[in-house]
């Protein structure tokens, strides 16, 4: 099953999940990434652009996500974490023209469905790199 498959399934609405939370315990379950529970609440405060309407959720999710699969120990062990949060960022705003979540929610934000566009569509680009770059998984 994909990330995508798995949130597209429901995943998150019952849960009350805001959208970082949603890639990232999505992530862990689909990809096993072994975060712990009480872990997981530090994606909370990613939701609606930190609360602020900055960063869209989706992203800050995504990248907490690629950091638990790609990386040892620190950020700067490497650049591989660095290049594909580049490529996620790049085609996330090349598909929905910003990263803000002011500007996304304006933009694709449904009265009935929410952000579940803006989510399906992270998840579909999340499952592209993660697949592009599976042998590099540091659990593999």
């Amino acid at each position: 099953m994909t990330l995508y498959e798995y949130l597209t399934s429901g995943f998150g609405k019952e849960e009350d999940l805001n959208c970082a939370e949603k890639m990232l315990y999505g992530a862990n379950k689909v990809y096993d990434l072994n975060i712990d529970k009480n872990d997981l609440k530090l994606a909370a405060g990613f939701g609606g652009g930190m609360a602020m309407g900055l960063t869209c959720g989706v992203l800050t999710g995504g990248i907490m996500a690629f950091s638990k699969a790609f990386i040892q120990e620190r950020g700067h062990e490497g650049t591989l974490v660095k290049e594909i949060e580049a490529e996620y960022i790049t085609k996330f705003n090349e598909k929905m023209k910003s990263t803000n979540c002011d500007s996304l929610v304006e933009k694709y934000r449904h009265p009935e469905n929410g952000c579940d566009y803006l989510i399906f569509e992270a998840a579909k680009i999340f499952d592209e790199l993660m697949e592009k770059y599976k042998e590099y998984r540091k659990d593999k």
